[in-house]
């Protein structure tokens, strides 16, 4: 497994794509099925980049979103939600999953923001 934190950094805009593309290369030779030669090797990246984000695969991407769970003492514990995107193949019946529009407004607007970006919105969502 690798593990990445914002990918993007002290990278140039215009070869955020590229980045993407080297990491999804690292993953698995995508020219060949998978084999012993052909491992397929698990890669995270975590991001807050509007940009990164916007040029992936929407079955690849989950949100992380905070969520408070009641233990066995009846405390408060802080955990970590892996959520899917409406519409991919990670949804399962029943389980919760985020629109587009959820993702993109915490990366535009993120909470106690002090500028927003709305000039990265796609069209589609609009504000």
């Amino acid at each position: 497994m690798i593990c990445m934190e914002e990918p993007e950094n002290g990278i140039h805009p215009a070869k955020i794509e590229a980045i993407s593309a080297l990491l999804h290369d690292l993953a698995v030779d995508t020219s060949q099925r998978p084999s012993d030669e052909n491992p397929l090797r698990q890669v995270i990246v975590a991001t807050h980049s509007p940009s990164f984000v916007q040029i992936q695969d929407p079955n690849d991407l989950l949100f992380a979103q905070q969520a408070k769970l009641r233990d066995e003492q009846g405390g408060i514990a802080h955990s970590l939600r892996c959520l899917p995107l409406d519409g991919t193949w990670r949804v399962r019946e029943g389980e919760m999953s985020v629109g587009k529009a959820t993702i993109i407004d915490y990366l535009v607007y993120p909470p106690n923001a002090q500028i927003a970006l709305p000039g990265i919105l796609p069209q589609e969502h609009g504000r």
